[in-house]
């Protein structure tokens, strides 16, 4: 019994969380891959885990389609979309300039589970124009935005620099 470790005869075991931990996708991060601290190791984090590495998060495998169409057969003029390694982000984009258009009468978005990368998206129409060519339309337009929000941000920030190199003198970027 005196060849045992002090902390396995004391009776507590003092965990420890490793250092990616905060890397997982956890309700509960503090419970994720708890490592029993070993006074003769140190620390040591768990290499092996069931969690997707993080780039396997947004690269699509091979085969995988990044959109799929399913064609609801309960409303008419009504399309569920099914976007992979995607999140909350795009979907709400999508939704809000879907809302936009007049022709569309209903879109919404749901993430059917929050650990996968995927959101649904429903889009209805009333009929004059299909739910896939008002989801093309609206991703033309987000495309548009945020290439003139780059181009307007851009031209902003130079604006500036410009501005604090002649208050400060050639050189000097004055704090930016």
């Amino acid at each position: 019994m005196s060849d045992l470790p002090q902390f396995l005869l004391s009776g507590s075991r003092p965990y420890v969380v490793n250092n990616f931990a905060h890397l997982r996708y956890s309700r509960f991060p503090q419970h994720v891959n708890m490592v029993p601290y070993n006074p003769e190791r140190g620390r040591q984090p768990v290499t092996e885990s069931n969690v997707e590495d993080r780039f396997e998060l947004f690269l699509l495998g091979d085969g995988e389609k990044k959109v799929t169409e399913a064609i609801d057969t309960r409303i008419p003029s009504t399309s569920i979309f099914t976007f992979n390694k995607e999140d909350h982000t795009l979907g709400n984009m999508i939704r809000g300039r879907l809302l936009a258009n007049q022709r569309v009468t209903f879109a919404g978005y749901k993430v059917p589970h929050p650990l996968f990368p995927t959101f649904e998206l429903r889009v209805g129409t009333d009929g004059n124009q299909t739910p896939r060519a008002a989801l093309l339309q609206a991703c033309r337009e987000l495309v548009t935005d945020l290439i003139t929000l780059g181009r307007e941000f851009t031209k902003e920030y130079e604006l500036r620099k410009m501005v604090s190199e002649g208050a400060n003198g050639p050189g000097q970027n004055g704090g930016l």
